[in-house]
């Protein structure tokens, strides 16, 4: 773990400027203020971070964003954490597996490092049930379960949160104040500010860092890589990488969408019922219709989501074993074409047996995504596109936590991710290794290659 300092007006500046890779996001407070990027001290916030503010539950930032977990929050140390003291703040009844319960349990954090994650629903949403009734709650929220991702490199990963919710860190840190740590008098302004310029100081190495300052000066950022002895395994991976990886983790701060085509390929254009359109030729050759109208923003469905719902159905209906027993909530989402909730467009996913935006028929979806702030149908399980500098170090991956380590990840890319995106040219090129399992895009060697780079950066 690296705590790399470097000067506040640098490194705000430097958020300022990652916001623009991203596109515009709502903020669910309703607050008016916009955060002043010159102020904050970060000495302060760090005291903010990590002792209980008052008026809360007594959780800290830091109580989920653990410094020896890279400043996210590790399985592996929640059930430390639980085996050493069951009366851990961590395990507060907002996070239990259900919080009315008179005696709670806490199996989606320890197994998994998941916390409930409750968010507004937009204006001209409602949740509805199998059967098309309404049934959205009176607050008019949703709940769903997420990891808790790293604040370190955030210098260079606006907007925040998996679904891009919070434009800023004030905004991030209030929201998480509000629904974390329970408090009941917002704190001021200057300590929110405080705490976004610490959190700015946080890098998972000297060489993000670099990047940061030299963005927020107008100067071309320095390869943050160390360097790599030519033919290395590391040396083939960052190869490799640019190639496979690169177009949605580019850029110099390695969050933006290089490629619109690959993302492209995640979108397709949605009919009448919210299926997606596309052709059959008679070679059985498929044609995808896509989104064009998606904003330019570097958010993306990879289907992460749906493997997870396939989790929670029996085998005799499609279903796969999971990695654990956790259950998982059931929503469909209507669209409406305003505010006024009157007139219908669909409802997501769309009833069986129609096929949902991911191709296969899907009864309901334990994670909506995006599309329950921005109301967009096309955002529907999609994602930030998060950025992998020090990733070696906040395993398990993906939003829900559903990949425990690198190789794992590497694999389930290499069977379902990179064949399936034309762009990249990348056909199956191994066997599957086993009943029921794909081919895969990349080779033995190739998956070691990245594994090697990936630990290095």
């Amino acid at each position: 773990m690296v705590r790399q300092h470097v000067g506040l007006s640098i490194i705000l500046a430097a958020s300022a400027l990652a916001a623009c890779s991203g596109g515009p996001a709502p903020d669910p407070l309703g607050s008016s203020r916009e955060a002043d990027q010159g102020a904050g001290n970060p000495e302060a916030g760090e005291q903010h971070f990590d002792q209980a503010l008052p008026h809360t539950n007594g959780r800290t930032c830091a109580t989920c964003h653990v410094a020896s977990d890279a400043f996210a929050l590790l399985p592996a140390s929640v059930e430390a954490r639980y085996q050493a003291n069951p009366a851990d703040l961590l395990f507060n009844p907002l996070d239990a597996d259900d919080p009315t319960a008179a005696l709670p349990t806490y199996d989606h954090l320890r197994k998994r490092g998941l916390i409930r994650i409750t968010i507004p629903l937009a204006p001209n949403l409602d949740l509805v049930d199998a059967d098309g009734n309404v049934v959205t709650n009176a607050e008019r929220t949703i709940s769903v379960w997420r990891g808790v991702p790293t604040v370190q490199n955030v210098a260079l990963s606006a907007p925040y949160t998996y679904d891009g919710r919070a434009a800023t860190l004030q905004i991030q840190a209030l929201g998480a104040l509000q629904n974390h740590s329970a408090v009941t008098k917002a704190p001021s302004p200057e300590m929110l500010d405080d705490i976004a310029a610490y959190q700015n100081t946080l890098f998972s190495s000297s060489g993000v860092a670099s990047v940061a300052g030299a963005l927020a000066a107008g100067q071309p950022p320095p390869d943050p890589d160390p360097d790599f002895a030519p033919g290395s395994p590391e040396a083939l991976g960052k190869a490799l990488f640019q190639q496979t990886c690169a177009p949605c983790h580019g850029g110099p701060t390695g969050t933006q969408i290089v490629d619109r085509a690959v993302q492209a390929d995640f979108f397709p254009l949605l009919d009448q019922n919210g299926s997606p359109v596309f052709q059959i030729l008679h070679d059985g050759t498929v044609i995808q219709s896509f989104d064009t109208s998606h904003p330019d923003d570097d958010f993306i469905n990879l289907g992460i989501s749906a493997f997870t719902y396939l989790t929670q159905i029996p085998p005799d209906q499609g279903g796969i074993p999971g990695p654990d027993d956790l259950t998982f909530p059931q929503y469909r989402v209507r669209f409406y074409t305003d505010a006024t909730r009157t007139t219908k467009v669909f409802d997501l996913p769309p009833p069986e047996p129609l096929p949902s935006r991911n191709f296969f028929p899907q009864a309901f979806t334990v994670d909506p995504g995006r599309c329950i702030i921005t109301g967009d149908p096309a955002d529907f399980e999609s994602f930030d596109i998060p950025q992998l500098r020090g990733i070696s170090h906040t395993a398990p991956y993906f939003h829900d936590n559903s990949q425990p380590d690198l190789p794992s990840l590497l694999t389930f890319y290499s069977q379902f991710i990179l064949p399936v995106i034309p762009p990249l040219n990348l056909p199956p090129v191994v066997p599957p290794s086993g009943p029921g399992q794909p081919p895969e895009a990349l080779t033995a060697d190739q998956k070691a290659q990245l594994l090697a780079y990936l630990l290095k950066i």
